[in-house]
């Protein structure tokens, strides 16, 4: 009876810790669009959409209960006694944050993973901008601890969900699931069934609508957009995850499944994970530097209307997986390891390949396709086979070209000049890897007509400026460019304006930052910052595709100020195009129809922008360099709208810049980014809103901008 007597002591002592009130903070809560009440038992947040219905989001203040009471449209539930679902896998990085080539399970450090453990005692809400942040204490991750943070928009519905955590822990990699979890009693039917309506898009982006199966599991989902729905209430709520931020960089883009669905006794749960590998070694995972905020985030978007219309809903802010067309630019994407030469030389120039109708679907206008990399075909045949697959390359994009898209052939190269990096020509070259110590640099082939052979950094420049070839750096300072281009800085070939710059990808992932890609814009940075005139070129980088991929996730675009998409036979325009630097990439949520940027003095400079969005947008920012550091003016954006369509003009202080470019980041890390400007080549960017047409006035010799 004593030790029964102390356990029941125990259990209520622990009870008690854990039973406390949650206490509300509204202090910071200013009027506006979004207002904030609170009572002894419950927080309520309250807004409208742009059709004027009445939201509201109230959560408990009793910590024994579910967080959130009820999310509800004009007085009715739609979901009630929801919770949080968080887990977290950890390991450790190998070689270092920028590091592509790792595998976290693989380091004798092991894995580790991690439920949430939930336990708020504080409330914090606080206006920020035109919204309103929820943010509870109390969260813990395993080696992570922190806050979740609830954000509401006004005008939507839309609703963000965040773990904002930090680790103590070195070299942490890690990824996450999320998800919520939600009470469903009128799906209950006899013998512990549940009649739950679970919608998403199949793979072929067909409609689906199912029931689940009885048992307790969290099921797997591979879907077409990244989103899942469920019946609920008087409405229906998707949830979806940040369309790019939320994966890391890959090879492939296989769909692994990264929605999930739950249905067991009276709740449905929906969510979104991740996977630790794809059984090839190389999964780098995400990065958590020591105390960095990581933002662990997953969109809900409650509906008043059935689960199809709120998946549509969730489409419209990705414009379907698509980049829009915009008058007066071509969109084009490079660095696509396709094997597509070898196949088509098997199936024949009929056979249509299957990454045809994905990119035409995606709107992708033009694709530039670096076929004979990690082994397919004969790079560094010293025969007549590496001619005819030359040969065979060229006619078989050509085959695939139209009026409506342009397929355009290049290669990843990784001989003579450093690291890996594009070339192209704008017409056929052939060319080899290497030569016979009789042969000589250039000849005659009876059926290819001119040949090189180069065994050099010099043959291979020579060759490049002979044929007006163009090249870049791929995946700068990661992967095979580990290093590159910092070790060829000083050579003629990195300084001869056809050597075009360095790509720009997502990669590596790191959720403390509101940008993507840093390890891309840090490089062109310093790069400008030592004097040269050097472009950012988004690339893709993934291996063979099909329909079924999730590839959106992992896609940016360039949009470049062309007219009309060129012919085949003039598919250098494309890259004339990205010399005058008049282009903006984009992960497509975020559009930069008109830019401008001028000097006005000597100590500052006018940025002048309509930005189209979907999302509600974070920051812009315009970052300069004097020649010695790299300096950034954040625009604070937290006013702004969903599906918005806005001209802004900023002056913003730039004392002794030398160069400048502008981006724009929205809530869910989508971003739009233009090329840098030089302040000594006197290049002020001037468009007509009206138009898009825009105009370069230039006085550096050698530059010819129209």
């Amino acid at each position: 009876m004593k030790f029964f007597a102390a356990t029941i002591l125990l259990a209520g002592s622990f009870g008690w810790v854990y039973a406390a009130p949650i206490t509300p903070d509204l202090s910071a809560v200013k009027p506006g669009p979004i207002s904030v009440v609170s009572s002894n038992r419950a927080l309520s947040v309250i807004w409208s959409d742009a059709a004027n219905h009445h939201w509201a989001t109230e959560f408990s203040l009793d910590s024994t209960k579910s967080l959130i009471t009820s999310i509800s449209v004009d007085g009715r539930n739609i979901v009630t006694q929801a919770k949080p679902y968080y887990r977290c896998t950890t390991g450790k990085r190998s070689g270092g944050w920028d590091a592509f080539f790792d595998f976290p399970p693989a380091n004798a450090a092991g894995t580790r993973q991690f439920l949430q453990e939930f336990h708020p005692t504080k409330a914090v809400a606080q206006t920020v901008g035109n919204r309103v942040e929820v943010t509870f204490d109390g969260l813990k991750l395993g080696i992570f601890s922190g806050s979740l943070r609830y954000t509401f928009y006004p005008g939507t519905p839309l609703i963000q969900q965040e773990a904002v955590v930090s680790t103590k822990e070195p070299d942490t990699a890690y990824y996450y699931d999320a998800g919520l979890e939600m009470t469903a009693d009128e799906d209950r039917k006899a013998g512990l069934n549940m009649a739950s309506h679970i919608s998403y898009y199949d793979t072929d982006g067909k409609l689906q609508e199912i029931t689940p199966p009885y048992g307790s599991d969290r099921h797997t989902l591979k879907v077409h957009y990244r989103v899942v729905a469920a019946r609920m209430g008087a409405g229906s709520i998707a949830v979806f995850p940040p369309p790019h931020r939320y994966f890391f960089a890959r090879d492939y883009t296989t769909n692994q499944g990264y929605l999930w669905y739950s249905s067991w006794r009276g709740r449905v749960g929906l969510g979104v994970q991740q996977y630790p590998d794809d059984d090839t070694a190389i999964d780098p995972w995400m990065n958590a530097p020591p105390d960095s905020r990581q933002e662990m985030s997953l969109f809900l978007l409650p509906g008043a209307e059935d689960s199809s219309a709120t998946l549509k809903n969730v489409l419209a802010y990705t414009h379907s997986d698509r980049f829009v067309h915009l008058d007066g630019f071509v969109t084009f994407e490079p660095h696509w390891h396709l094997a597509y030469t070898v196949q088509a030389m098997e199936k024949g120039l009929d056979w249509q390949p299957p990454f045809k109708p994905v990119m035409e679907a995606m709107g992708i206008d033009s694709a530039m396709i670096m076929d004979f990399h990690a082994g397919d075909g004969h790079p560094d045949d010293l025969t007549d086979v590496r001619f005819h697959e030359l040969d065979e390359y060229y006619k078989a994009c050509r085959a695939q070209s139209d009026s409506h898209f342009l397929l355009i052939p290049s290669e990843e190269a990784d001989v003579y000049l450093g690291g890996h990096w594009g070339l192209v020509f704008p017409h056929p070259v052939y060319w080899q890897e290497d030569r016979k110590p009789d042969q000589p640099f250039k000849s005659i082939d009876e059926r290819y007509g001119e040949v090189y052979r180069v065994n050099n950094a010099d043959d291979m420049w020579k060759m490049i400026n002979a044929e007006g070839g163009f090249a870049y750096q791929t995946h700068p300072r990661t992967k095979g460019s580990t290093g590159y281009p910092d070790k060829i800085l000083n050579t003629s070939y990195f300084r001869d304006r056809s050597y075009m710059g360095t790509g720009w990808k997502a990669m590596p992932s790191d959720l403390s930052s509101p940008r993507l890609g840093e390890r891309a814009f840090k490089t062109i940075d310093d790069v400008n910052n030592l004097g040269f005139h050097k472009y950012m070129i988004g690339e893709v980088d993934v291996f063979q595709i099909s329909a079924e991929d999730e590839l959106y996730g992992h896609m940016n675009i360039n949009y470049l100020h062309l007219s009309d998409l060129p012919s085949f036979d003039h598919y250098d325009d494309i890259f004339k195009s990205i010399e005058k630097g008049d282009d903006f990439i984009t992960t497509g949520e975020i559009l930069l129809p008109s830019t401008s940027m001028s000097p006005e003095g000597d100590r500052s400079a006018r940025v002048r922008a309509r930005i189209s969005s979907t999302f509600p947008l974070r920051i812009a920012e315009l970052v300069w360099g004097d020649g010695n550091n790299t300096h950034q003016q954040i625009i604070d954006l937290e006013s702004t709208f969903s599906f918005d369509d806005h001209e802004y003009s900023w002056l913003v202080e730039t004392p002794g810049w030398k160069w400048a470019r502008f981006a724009v980041w929205d809530v869910a890390g989508d971003g739009a980014f233009t090329n840098p400007i030089w302040h000594d080549s006197k290049l002020a960017m001037i468009c007509n809103p009206q138009s898009t047409e825009w105009k370069f006035s230039n006085d550096q010799e050698g530059l010819s901008l129209k």
